[in-house]
């Protein structure tokens, strides 16, 4: 029994391996000349392609718009713009140019933006010409028919952040970063009474702002608002974060214990210059040789150096005032006021009754008037009677600091701005909120992430 079980293992064995050995020689087995070249003939087929023609019109039946824009050139007439933004549409041609008040429109935006959408074929959809936060708008109303009106865009504002590393110069710092010139200013603005950014801001100090930048399309219009600055100057630390109390007109810069940072005025009307009269109740006038008060201070400072208001206001008189020439006075509230002149020219807009805000640039030095050379003669008054500015200057007193509920909502804001400022002393890129903090002004605020530069 167990021979033949043996018997019957050993040859069932040698069987399966047989039977294994004619089927790998049969899988291996070369292929025929036949085969092989039918093996190796490609299979050509052609694919019609679809006409352009036809496949513009799927994409029309769907709808769909080409958006382009472009500056607005001095040479421009409408039939130029429509070319160059890919206009094909002689309906909205005609209808532009059958009123002369449309022409005008046109002109009057030399410089700004101009936005056409138009279907696929280039037939006119909607023009947009767009200054700030007005716009223009023709847009069609049907086959061969269009209407215009005015109106205003919606702002987007981002919340952008930014970490700093001076190195020359703070002020080179803060443009390479990409930190717009209108921030930089408001950063000096608030801490120039007390610091000198040209002497004191040393290599290697590390600034962080966060401030908000508002867009229209895409694009900024150059309406900026300062959020919160960290830095350390010379060893002694700087921060100011912004607070606005519910029913007040505007908002303030605080320290962490919601103390004022702003002062009441800013310590001069020009960033860099040097005193070239003093104030004096009696003098000798330089042109005329007797004696009289010098009411104010002359700054030495190049023709067309950048003159700023030393506080919000108002502007009261604006315009040509005999031996003072071009001059600007400012009402900043019922009790101080403050007189510039000697410009060569007024910054544009600088009308009587416009508002002004602290470090805004009103005009330009110049030598018009009773001038001996390019200066601003600048006075301050309180209740119309001129005093030292420099006195002022040394006394300048604080926005008041915020007390009671204003205090305790400013502390919640202050602590989420403070850590988001912590995060920027460490790294190089954050990523901006996209929630406002209590006590900010509602707006629609998109996350952006932003890199610092050194």
């Amino acid at each position: 029994m167990r021979l033949q079980t043996l018997r019957l293992w050993t040859f069932g064995t040698a069987g399966f391996g047989l039977v294994m050995v004619v089927i790998t020689s049969l899988g291996i087995s070369a292929v025929t000349e036949a085969e092989s070249k039918m093996l190796s003939t490609p299979i050509v087929q052609e694919l019609p392609a679809p006409m352009l023609q036809d496949q513009l019109e799927a994409l029309a039946s769907h709808g769909l718009e080409l958006a382009r824009e472009d500056e607005v050139r001095k040479d421009d007439t409408i039939a130029r713009l429509f070319e160059r933004l890919g206009v094909d549409d002689r309906d909205a041609l005609g209808y532009f140019m059958a009123d002369r008040a449309r022409l005008q429109v046109l002109r009057a935006n030399i410089g700004k933006t101009a936005l056409v959408h138009t279907d696929l074929n280039g037939a006119l959809l909607r023009l947009q010409l767009m200054d700030g936060l007005d716009a223009w708008v023709m847009e069609r109303t049907g086959q061969g028919q269009f209407s215009t009106r005015t109106g205003k865009l919606g702002a987007e504002i981002q919340t952008e952040h930014r970490s700093v590393l001076v190195g020359e110069s703070f002020f080179g710092a803060m443009d390479q970063a990409g930190v717009p010139n209108a921030i930089t200013e408001d950063v000096v603005n608030l801490f120039e009474s007390d610091l000198d950014f040209r002497r004191q801001v040393k290599p290697g100090d590390k600034v962080r702002v966060i401030y908000e930048n508002h867009k229209v399309a895409g694009r900024e219009i150059g309406d900026y608002r300062l959020i919160a600055v960290r830095f350390e100057a010379s060893g002694t630390p700087y921060e100011a974060l912004f607070f606005n109390p519910q029913g007040t007109a505007r908002g303030n810069y605080y320290d962490a214990e919601g103390k004022s940072v702003k002062r009441g005025f800013l310590a001069a009307p020009l960033r860099f210059t040097r005193i070239s009269s003093s104030f004096a109740r009696y003098r000798l006038h330089p042109l005329f040789g007797d004696p009289r008060a010098h009411q104010g201070v002359d700054y030495a400072a190049p023709i067309g150096t950048p003159v700023r208001s030393v506080a919000d206001g108002v502007i009261t008189n604006r315009g040509w005032n005999g031996g003072y020439g071009n001059a600007i006075e400012i009402q900043h509230n019922a009790r101080y006021s403050t007189y510039y002149a000697h410009l060569s020219n007024f910054a544009a807009g600088m009308i009587a009754g416009r508002e002004v805000r602290m470090g805004e640039v009103i005009g330009y030095v110049g030598a018009t008037g009773w001038a001996t050379g390019p200066h601003l003669h600048y006075e301050f008054r309180v209740q119309g009677r001129s005093i030292d500015p420099i006195r002022i200057a040394q006394e300048n007193p604080q926005v008041p600091s915020l007390t009671g509920e204003a205090l305790s909502r400013f502390l919640v804001v202050a602590e989420d701005l403070r850590k988001r400022l912590t995060l920027l002393d460490s790294v190089n890129t954050a990523e901006a909120v996209q929630t406002a903090p209590a006590g900010l002004p509602p707006a629609n605020r998109t996350p952006t992430t932003l890199a610092a530069r050194r």
